[in-house]
């Protein structure tokens, strides 16, 4: 079982860019909110807090807790380490990119006194939120004596039932392994029984793969919410999510053993991923005040349905010998899906310590085995399964905050998101820790925030019956500045 699993984890590893996987269904359902200062000074721990325009990706109900119209706007700077350990050689790398956290509006529209009928107030916010940051950038290299790529792409060649003709092979594999052989880096070496080979089945190579990705998921919200005797607030919010991926890799094999490797020098393989997509979800909440100290929130998120969902790639391979340079490209591929993504339930409780600070906690629950990938020209039932077999409900706890000294705000935050994989072959948790200062007075706020993730896999070359892991760890710095005018 052990094994089948670490093949399943492989094979969508291996073909992320060139088919609608297990893997794209993980990246664009995982969420690490985002937005403005404050929100993310508190460590997004905002659900039962409220009066905060960023709440409305999460608990839209907080919208109900404003007593006045404000505008923001929340740049931020991001810096990404990677650390790469593959074969006991660790390389490191990093990526710097601006973004933008937060825009919105919020209009407050008072109650009309007695004939009210229990409404204080009711309150209209729209703008946008940023949801996900996918800019990233991880170098690995290491020695490899036991094989290479291109043996497993000759083993998957070999072991096809009735063979495979160089027809068939451009036919079935036109990203990956016909590039490969088109490249010369495998031949026939057994054209009777169909038999493929490469120069270095046994290793003696020196790997390395440079990744490159950048985009992100920001979602425009439009919300509506209401208070009612100061008690009961509720808010409801429709999302729609601007989905933008791009990855490049570059992955090379040198020949490092030359008693051992002959007529061979080396290998490049290039691929390129370009996904866009529009989704839309609907979120509910509420906040229930039964003292002035303390308040507890619950919110329900819909699977956002991405129904326009485009992938486009394309990938690469140059072989050098001993005898010259031969290269090949792989036709320009492109396909329309859709992507429905997980449910979620937010549960928080936040405690109120008069006009001194607060406490807030939020559970988040989301089963990422729920993510779905459709299509009305091909079936993706076999992969639609393998996310059920290997993602689960993971455990997404973030807790935050806030002091008052005068006009002065003072915040920390922590945030822990549980593994989504069923089994060992990969971790995935993640660790958050933020800091934040603030100025607020009548009519001005600005804040200022630093949010510190960390996060780890263990990520495979190609098949990990093969190859060793390597252990990626990947540390995020985030500063974001927030001004606000309030009227």
């Amino acid at each position: 079982m052990k094994r089948l699993l670490m093949i399943l984890f492989f094979m969508s590893s291996l073909s992320a860019l060139f088919a609608q996987n297990s893997s794209d269904a993980l990246r664009y359902s995982r969420i690490l909110y985002s937005g403005s200062a404050r929100f993310q000074g508190l460590g997004g721990a905002f659900g039962a807090v409220g009066a905060e325009f960023s709440s409305l990706a999460t608990n839209p109900a907080g919208l109900g807790l404003y007593n006045s119209s404000e505008f923001s706007l929340g740049p931020s700077f991001r810096l990404e380490y990677s650390n790469a350990d593959y074969n006991t050689e660790v390389n490191r790398d990093n990526k710097f990119s601006v973004g933008m956290g937060n825009l919105g509006m919020v209009f407050h529209l008072p109650g009309n006194g007695k004939n009210s009928g229990g409404f204080k107030s009711f309150n209209i916010g729209f703008g946008m939120n940023r949801q996900n940051d996918f800019n990233s950038r991880v170098f690995i290299e290491g020695v490899n004596n036991k094989n290479s790529l291109l043996t497993e792409y000759a083993d998957i060649l070999n072991n096809t039932p009735g063979g495979m003709t160089p027809q068939m092979i451009n036919d079935q594999y036109p990203f990956d392994i016909a590039p490969a052989y088109n490249a010369n880096l495998l031949y026939l070496s057994d054209s009777a029984n169909l038999i493929y080979k490469n120069d270095a089945p046994n290793g003696g190579v020196i790997q390395s793969k440079s990744i490159n990705t950048r985009g992100s998921i920001n979602e425009f919200n439009f919300s509506f919410g209401a208070n009612f005797n100061d008690r009961l607030y509720f808010g409801a919010t429709i999302g729609v999510p601007l989905l933008n991926y791009y990855e490049f890799s570059h992955y090379t094999e040198t020949n490092n053993d030359t008693a051992k490797v002959h007529y061979f020098r080396s290998m490049t393989y290039d691929q390129e991923l370009q996904t866009r997509g529009t989704g839309i979800n609907f979120k509910v909440g509420l906040i229930y005040r039964p003292a002035n100290w303390v308040r507890i929130g619950a919110a329900v998120h819909t699977p956002t349905y991405y129904g326009n969902m485009r992938d486009s790639w394309n990938s690469s391979m140059v072989g050098e010998f001993d005898d010259g340079t031969y290269t090949s490209s792989s036709p320009l591929g492109s396909f329309d899906y859709q992507l429905t993504t997980p449910f979620r339930a937010i549960g928080s409780l936040a405690f109120i310590i008069g006009n001194f600070g607060l406490i807030s906690g939020e559970y988040e629950y989301v089963n990422y085995n729920q993510a779905r990938l459709y299509s009305s020209s091909s079936s993706f039932s076999d992969v639609n399964k393998e996310i059920q077999n290997k993602y689960k409900s993971p455990m997404n706890l973030r807790v935050g905050t806030e002091w008052r000294i005068r006009s002065f705000m003072i915040r920390g935050g922590f945030g822990y998101y549980g593994s989504p994989y069923q089994s060992s072959i990969n971790t995935g948790e993640m660790y958050t820790g933020s800091f934040g200062l603030g100025y607020r007075v009548k009519h001005f706020f600005c804040d200022l925030s630093y949010f510190w993730t960390q996060t780890k896999e263990n990520y495979y070359l190609y098949d990990p019956t093969m190859v060793n892991a390597s252990l990626n760890r990947y540390t995020t710095s985030t500063v974001t500045t927030t001004i606000g005018f309030r009227f």
